[in-house]
């Protein structure tokens, strides 16, 4: 990875926070977080969330065995999460923190009450049908955390940990929150592209009534708010950045431009609320599963 710590990863000193399970997601995911956090100089804090329900404690069993058992359990956890801090971080590199409840709500509070700029989620595959019946834990935190997600259901195979190319999805319409977000994705991106040196792709997608691919996106858009947007975009990247159009299913537009371009990093906004799918960002989800890179979710 190239050596960025005079350009942080967002405007202030970013603080990442890494959910830790010690499942072999984590133990892969770690060199990941090791490299965002010396590229960014923030301040990285570890979380491993104890939840008495998902261990068999019911709340009605309100006895002394049960604290002494959590207490212990606390304990224990505590110990390997800054034995797992200290051996893939550095000693003392990370903070370490250990709570008790629902993962999803603690990790939410966690990085509300810290002020977390990112959160960097390693996930399970998830079936269509297990997204109908329940949310993951990723597609939670996508859900309700404000702070900026990365997340990869293939660490396995995301071996690479420099990012040199960057691909930018987009969508432009009549909507000022869709308009604030878009401005948010651009921040985002310009951040990370001083930060790694990286080639920007700006990526929008439109229906197959449309030619398949152009340059640039066509002058009846502006009225989208994309031509303001446009300007800023080129403004600061300059010649450091390529704008395309395609065609298409998005996810498949998505998949074939990040090959195309050789992405190392693929950037997408949330589904806002109130959008209709097969569980909560499901979108997000679908991109991660067929990308095989890692994506940066922008709120």
């Amino acid at each position: 990875m190239k050596n960025s710590n005079q350009c942080s990863l967002l405007t202030k000193t970013p603080r990442i926070l890494f959910p830790v399970d010690f499942s072999s997601r984590c133990v892969l995911a770690a060199r990941h977080v090791k490299a965002w956090t010396d590229g960014s100089n923030a301040a990285l804090s570890t979380l491993h969330v104890v939840d008495p329900k998902a261990l068999g404690y019911s709340p009605e069993r309100n006895d002394g065995s049960m604290y002494h058992d959590l207490a212990n359990l606390i304990a224990k956890r505590t110990a390997d999460l800054k034995h797992f801090s200290d051996h893939y971080f550095g000693e003392n590199v990370a903070r370490h923190t250990i709570l008790s409840g629902d993962a999803a709500d603690q990790i939410e509070h966690f990085a509300k009450h810290e002020n977390v700029d990112l959160i960097m989620l390693p996930r399970a595959h998830q079936s269509i049908v297990s997204r109908l019946l329940r949310d993951s834990l990723t597609a939670r935190i996508l859900h309700r955390s404000a702070a900026s997600v990365w997340i990869t259901e293939h660490v396995e195979a995301a071996d690479k940990l420099s990012i040199n190319s960057i691909l930018c999805a987009v969508h432009f319409e009549r909507d000022l929150t869709l308009e604030a977000q878009n401005y948010r994705i651009l921040q985002k991106v310009l951040t990370l592209a001083k930060a790694f040196q990286a080639k920007v792709t700006f990526l929008t997608v439109i229906d197959g009534r449309e030619e398949d691919t152009t340059r640039r996106p066509a002058n009846a858009s502006l009225s989208s708010g994309i031509g303001p947007w446009l300007t800023r975009a080129h403004e600061q990247l300059g010649n450091g950045a390529e704008f395309l159009r395609q065609t298409g299913d998005v996810v498949s537009a998505i998949t074939d431009a990040a090959n195309r371009v050789a992405a190392d990093l693929v950037v997408v906004g949330r589904t806002r609320p109130g959008t209709i799918g097969l569980g909560r960002q499901s979108r997000i989800l679908k991109i991660d599963d067929a990308v095989h890179r890692p994506i940066l979710s922008v709120w």
